[in-house]
């Protein structure tokens, strides 16, 4: 788990893309400085090599529309290699 922001925050947008040629991976933003907690976002990110042999890495954007998180923003990655950016104001 990664510790984005301790605190109120806006959550604005996350952009991720999953690495990984085969594996599966998950990113989870919590509103909470641990990795538990209420779930604001959950996004599954397919493996980079896709059906018929495409090796770009898909890169995905959410627009999170300012939700505001009480506690914090903590980011959890599972399986995959996740890179992410977390946008928040």
């Amino acid at each position: 788990p990664h510790l984005v922001h301790t605190g109120r925050c806006k959550l604005v947008s996350i952009h991720a893309c999953n690495l990984d040629a085969a594996a599966m991976g998950q990113l989870t933003v919590y509103d909470n400085i641990a990795a538990s907690g209420k779930v604001v976002a959950k996004i599954l990110l397919p493996p980079h090599t896709a059906a018929g042999g495409d090796t770009t890495a898909l890169s995905i954007e959410f627009d999170m529309h300012g939700v505001i998180c009480e506690k914090g923003l903590m980011v959890d990655f599972n399986g995959g290699t996740i890179e992410a950016t977390i946008e928040f104001a």
